[in-house]
Parts: C-alpha cells; structure tokens; sequence
C-alpha cells in the first residue's frame, strides 16, 4: 500500500534574521504555507510583521536564512522576477493611480504575466462587481473601499501565486471588512495562498487556516487562527488581560 506523501509547501522561511543597520527586526524566523491557504501574522506594532512581508517579497535582503518558494532559494532575487513566479506584495495603503480609470488600473497589475489578462479579470469582477459597472470611471472618484479593491485586484492581475497583504483593513468600514473576508476565501478557492499581516487581530485571525503570533522579531505561538485568537498568552501580549469581542 502506498504511503500519501505531504504535500510540499509552497513558502518556507528558514531562520530569517532581518535587520536595518545594527538594528535586529527578524531573529531565526521559520515557517511554512501550503497551497490554498490563508496564513496570517499578528503582534505588536514594531514586531516585525511589515518586514516580515517585504523580506518574502524581496524588498529587504536577510542578513541569514533562506526564503523558498516552491522548493528554490528566492531571496536576493529582484522584486521584478518574484512577481513573475507569483509573489505579489501589496502594502499598507497603496494607493491608485488616480488619473487613470477602474480598468487601466487593473490592467497595469498583468503588465509582466498577460496571457491571462481575461480569466483574471473575471475574478475580480467575481470578487468586486462594482469594479466592472465603474471601468471607465477615473479612480480618483472611486471610494475609499473601491480603491482598495483595486489595490486587491491588481495584485490579483499580476498572476499572483503568494499574494502578501499588509493591513488590508486599514481604514476600512465594518461592511467592507466583511467583504474583504469573503473575498479571501474566493482567492484561496481560485488557487492563490495569502498571508495578512495586519493590527485588526480578530477579523485576520478569524478568516485565517494558519497563523503566527511574532514579538520583538520572533515566532511565539502558531496554530489555527481561531484557536491562537483565544490563547492566553496572545491576549495578554496584544490586549492586556481583558479579552477584546471585536479584536479589532
């Protein structure tokens, strides 16, 4: 009988150590993400959750340890080539490209993997309808959840494999948050593994399969997310004693 091996992951980080000048952020960071998932990290501002994601997407070099997608080294490679494999990071806050209408801007995301243009935009259209009855529609007129729907869809545009999102409900409303939930799930459903970084810990920890809880650099608590939300040890890091109903 044929034992089922595991599948392999899809991101692994072995024993990153990331710093800013003499300045330690990252210290012997390791973790692991399969295809399919939705992994989140959370902690304290200054934990290094940020630079955790940039690190991955390229945008910082480690001082040690190795970053593998898909089973080869990829750190040191240029940003450009990342994203052509399928690592996409969308930051805090990005913004749109307020001249442009909906379309151009979405467009502009598939400018290094444009074979699939058409499928991809389905999917946003699937996520967002509102997107596609506004194409023609200059984004600087769009709202602030509209815009941030297309900072969500242009990651998507870009063929995105590994898609890292830094505080994606930064300044959002409740009903929107909710969307964007929802939309993860989808994401994750059309084969596209997401990490959330971000300070809304009940809504990130809620919607996530794996996630990791970093203090001052390092890994201290992993799990499913729903499960490390109600840990002692993360409420009291992140919200003192009390534990908090909204989380966020």
């Amino acid at each position: 009988m044929e034992v089922e091996r595991p599948l392999e992951p899809l991101l692994e980080v072995r024993h990153l150590t990331v710093g800013y000048g003499d300045t330690p952020v990252l210290q012997q960071v390791s973790l692991a993400l399969r295809t399919n998932q939705i992994a989140a990290v959370v902690g304290p501002n200054g934990a290094g959750k940020s630079t955790l994601l940039k690190t991955i997407a390229g945008l910082n070099r480690p001082k040690e340890g190795e970053v593998l997608f898909d089973g080869e080294p990829v750190q040191g490679l240029p940003v450009w080539e990342l994203v052509r494999r399928g690592i996409v990071y969308v930051p805090e806050g990005m913004s749109v490209f307020p001249d442009m209408n909906v379309l151009e801007n979405l467009e502009i995301g598939a400018y290094l993997n444009r074979p699939l243009i058409a499928q991809r935009l389905d999917l946003v259209y699937e996520l967002f309808p509102e997107l596609r009855e506004r194409l023609s529609q200059r984004a600087s007129t769009l709202s602030g959840g509209q815009k941030r729907m297309i900072t969500l869809g242009r990651g998507l545009m870009a063929g995105a494999r590994l898609l890292l999102l830094d505080d994606p409900f930064l300044g959002l409303s409740p009903i929107i948050v909710r969307r964007f939930c929802e939309a993860f799930r989808t994401i994750r459903q059309s084969g596209v593994t997401l990490f959330i970084a971000g300070q809304h810990v009940r809504r990130i920890l809620n919607v996530a399969d794996l996630a990791f809880l970093i203090e001052d650099g390092s890994i201290t608590l992993s799990g499913a997310g729903d499960e490390i939300y109600g840990d002692a040890h993360l409420q009291r890091i992140l919200f003192g004693s009390e534990v908090r109903p909204d989380g966020d």
